[in-house]
């Protein structure tokens, strides 16, 4: 009988060990399979945008920008740029960062293709469409709890439309019959917000919320990329850049 009872607890004690980081692999196959199936489905819409308006629209930042390096004219009190010059002193053009006038003829025709369950305009988080998300403000400062209010206002000065506040109470937000929540930066800007598996756990920038931009270049089809400036992740999290080269470089 101590024979068994010991071997009993020797068992235990390993499973004790091993389970957490079993549990924890298969979480992150989850995610990385549920990323999969949000990633395809939004590439596939913009080539699909492409069929129904009959060609690319102009909604996209530059893969490659043709203007070259800018610099900063002017800061506010906040040490926040006011304003930038090409950097030979020029005027910004309009389209430095991309041609972007038909973003909203490439959203509505994204959201006519898709199943809409719920639509939150402002109040997103009051109106249950989603959980309540950290932003680029609040994680910056949890990831650094040295940085001043001033130093978070002006780290996420370009990103406005992803702080906390407007996160919750300014974006309109769509729910999408798979449980995908959708949430455009704005309707003029190629930039989409995706929680992958809607308002279940973790609800973490990084794990299951990930932010992409529409990329291309004269003559080149849309793409859904990862590398979006206004993101930053959660402690362990990984970019939606990584993901991507996680997922599809294993093929």
């Amino acid at each position: 009988m101590a024979e068994v009872l010991i071997t009993l607890g020797v068992i235990g004690i390993v499973a004790a060990l091993t389970f957490p980081s079993i549990i924890g692999y298969y979480q992150k196959k989850v995610l990385q399979e549920q990323f999969k199936v949000a990633y395809s489905m939004l590439s596939q819409l913009l080539l699909k945008s492409e069929v129904d308006l009959g060609g690319k629209v102009e909604c996209y930042y530059w893969d490659v920008n043709p203007y070259g390096p800018v610099i900063c004219a002017e800061y506010d009190e906040k040490g926040v740029c006011k304003k930038q010059t090409l950097a030979d002193g020029s005027p910004m053009p309009s389209n430095f960062n991309g041609n972007m006038s038909e973003c909203k003829v490439l959203l509505d025709n994204i959201l006519s293709n898709v199943e809409i369950i719920s639509k939150c305009e402002g109040k997103a988080y009051e109106k249950g469409c989603i959980p309540e998300y950290k932003g680029f403000d609040t994680v910056k400062q949890v990831n650094d709890p040295d940085m001043t209010d001033d130093e978070v206002y002006a780290e996420s000065a370009t990103c406005p439309n992803l702080r906390k506040n407007a996160i919750l109470n300014d974006r309109t937000v769509y729910v999408f019959k798979n449980g995908i929540i959708f949430m455009p930066y704005s309707p003029g800007i190629p930039i989409y917000v995706v929680d992958i598996n809607g308002k279940k756990s973790p609800n973490k920038w990084g794990y299951d919320l990930f932010a992409f931009r529409i990329m291309s270049n004269n003559f080149k089809t849309l793409k859904l990329s990862g590398e979006v400036g206004c993101f930053v992740t959660e402690k362990g999290g990984v970019t939606a850049k990584e993901m991507i080269e996680n997922i599809y470089s294993k093929k």
